[in-house]
């Protein structure tokens, strides 16, 4: 019986986990498998708390639905009846400009205006900025075809001003990155296919947006761009674990992985604990983490892996009683987005219980700001008491809610988040062809080919169907 040996607990792993017991019930392969998660809990960077029927997120708090994946994992599970929409008809996004929150103009997808008049008259991006961004539809494509920075795709097809108002923090937002190292390629690849296409990325959207089917679902209802679940995201975490049939190790640091060609020994920090075999090994683990364990057989892919930049975050989640808020703000729309050209330590405050319903009781209001970042990472360091006090300051000033907060929750991932720097697909590419040379070594993860719950969970297949392969091949 072949046995796979799964290292970390994260969605990625759980996913492995979940899809190489899926395969073998369908297949009837001769296989079990090992998880080891070095934590105390599954899920990673997925946990929710609840407190005081406040429903609170420390990780992601959404999946994407244009990435199907994900949702599809959680009806697979049983959990269609726990999905929710985010409220859309509240979805305004604001972004800080010259110290004051502006509706980000309606008719943008992600940085891309494809309807002129709320366009037109926003007074985000200044008359020259506008035009500028127009000029789009007459730039010629990029003749060279290989990878380039976010800032640089940004700047040259809309401007400067796009760069700094519009993708800067919108992109900071989702990946808490410094868009002049984020690679385009491995972040938005369908800009660099619009711009192939279509010549231009305002053309390519405008016809996208006529070619769109009125109707995204089978109710007749238009599908929402995001989900979440009714108790949190965490409860996929535990709908994932309910069914996993493996040996589940948790609280279990793995010290060092030999490589015993063919085959692997895994080694624990708690030296009581006897070393595992297993004949496939699943590293779904930081980056960095990765490195350590394959550096003493497979130094060339351990060097690449430890290329991998990682940026530290926190989140910090204030309940409030309505109340004490709603005449110094009414939290209408999802939450703001802060350039860093406002010289602010926030990068990104979200409304939660306007995006969701159920994140806060029916007389409270739940919000979410983000910290750290690519060049911001020194206030994650800040103690609890001084952290709050500057988020809170932060909040007092952007939106005038000056009321003590009746609930706080702080949570800080420390080299949580992978930077695709430039170039970090081929990279990637790379080390895949590199782990080859070990066979039965296998990368998983938000690390290589999407940070997103989707990403990983696509990346969890397609790791069981190669882990297949070889078994086939071996057979």
């Amino acid at each position: 019986m072949a046995h796979i040996a799964i290292i970390g607990g994260g969605i990625a792993g759980l996913a492995t986990a979940y899809y190489l017991q899926k395969k073998r019930e369908v297949t009837g392969a001769s296989l079990d498998y090992t998880l080891i998660e070095s934590d105390t809990r599954f899920g990673g960077k997925i946990i929710t708390r609840t407190i005081d029927d406040f429903v609170i997120e420390g990780g992601p708090d959404s999946l994407v639905t244009t990435k199907p994946w994900g949702v599809a994992l959680c009806r697979e599970l049983g959990l269609d009846n726990e999905l929710i929409p985010t409220n859309d008809y509240k979805r305004g996004i604001f972004v800080l400009n010259k110290g004051k929150l502006v509706e980000f103009p309606g008719g943008f997808r992600l940085t891309i205006p494809t309807e002129f008049v709320p366009f037109a008259v926003s007074p985000l991006i200044s008359p020259l900025g506008k035009l500028r961004m127009g000029l789009d539809l007459f730039i010629h494509p990029r003749q060279e075809t290989g990878d380039e920075s976010l800032a640089s795709f940004v700047r040259r097809r809309l401007g400067q001003e796009a760069l700094d108002k519009i993708a800067g923090p919108m992109m900071a937002g989702i990946y808490m990155a410094d868009p002049e190292r984020m690679s385009i390629q491995s972040t938005f690849p369908q800009f660099l296919e619009m711009e192939r296409q279509h010549g231009s990325l305002i053309k390519a959207m405008q016809r996208a947006k006529k070619n769109r089917p009125v109707n995204g679902a089978a109710n007749g209802k238009p599908q929402p761009m995001f989900l979440s679940l009714k108790g949190g995201l965490n409860d996929l975490v535990k709908a994932l674990v309910s069914r996993l049939e493996g040996r589940l190790c948790l609280g279990q640091r793995v010290a060092a992985i030999r490589s015993t060609n063919p085959g692997f020994e895994i080694r624990f920090d708690d030296v009581s604990q006897p070393p595992i075999t297993a004949d496939a090994v699943v590293l779904a683990v930081p980056a960095y983490t990765a490195a350590q364990l394959v550096e003493s057989f497979l130094p060339p892919l351990a060097q690449l892996l430890a290329k991998i930049r990682y940026v530290s975050t926190a989140t910090i989640s204030l309940g409030y009683r309505r109340a004490d808020v709603i005449d110094q703000h009414n939290f209408g729309g999802f939450g703001f987005l802060i350039p860093k050209s406002e010289k602010r330590k926030l990068a990104a405050c979200t409304w939660t219980s306007t995006k969701f319903d159920g994140r806060a009781p029916n007389n409270d209001i739940l919000l979410r700001a983000f910290v750290g970042g690519d060049g911001q990472e020194k206030v994650v360091k800040l103690p609890d008491n001084e952290l709050l006090s500057l988020v809170r300051a932060e909040i007092a000033d952007l939106m005038g809610v000056t009321a003590k907060p009746i609930i706080c929750q702080i949570f800080r991932w420390v080299k949580g988040n992978p930077q695709y720097d430039v170039d970090h697909l081929a990279r990637v590419e790379q080390m895949k062809e590199i782990a080859q040379q070990a066979t039965g070594l296998y990368l998983t993860g938000s690390a290589y080919l999407g940070i997103g719950i989707p990403d990983c969970v696509k990346d969890a297949m397609l790791t069981t169907d190669s882990i297949f392969e070889q078994l086939n091949s071996n057979a």
